[in-house]
């Protein structure tokens, strides 16, 4: 739940040093985990990228995608002192309200499997492991 002075937005171009920030601290670092990516990606469906602050502290973050097709939620990551108290699940809730208005029937969810407690919380916001489906990825560099 939202404490008082915490504000839930759109993630703004002035933000994206603070973002870069909390996801250094909260998560593992990937290899799309630049300003510029984030510039790229704030282009479109601004209000998909959504961050919590709590007063002048960015405390949490999650991105959503739509591609027409589905949903899927990327890089949902919350300052481990905020965790377990309902942040993480009011910013999925959210970002699934937003991308059920776009038209996405089904959520997809790319988690960490070696992130302590990622499982357990998106198998309590409703996400199972889908066992039909592998992911592969490639850098482009």
């Amino acid at each position: 739940m939202v404490r008082d002075g915490m504000e839930l937005r759109p993630c703004r171009d002035e933000d994206i040093e603070a973002v870069l920030s909390l996801w250094a601290r909260s998560t593992a670092p990937r290899a799309s985990d630049t300003a510029e990516a984030i510039a790229l990606r704030l282009e479109r469906d601004r209000e998909l990228f959504i961050l919590a602050w709590d007063g002048l502290k960015l405390v949490a973050s999650v991105i959503g995608g739509w591609d027409g097709w589905r949903g899927n939620i990327y890089r949902l990551a919350v300052e481990p002192e905020y965790r377990r108290m309902g942040l993480g699940r009011q910013l999925v809730e959210l970002v699934e309200l937003r991308l059920r208005a776009m038209g996405a029937r089904r959520m997809t969810a790319l988690v960490l499997i070696d992130e302590p407690g990622a499982t357990e919380f998106w198998g309590s916001a409703g996400y199972a492991h889908d066992p039909d489906t592998e992911r592969y990825a490639k850098d482009l560099g």
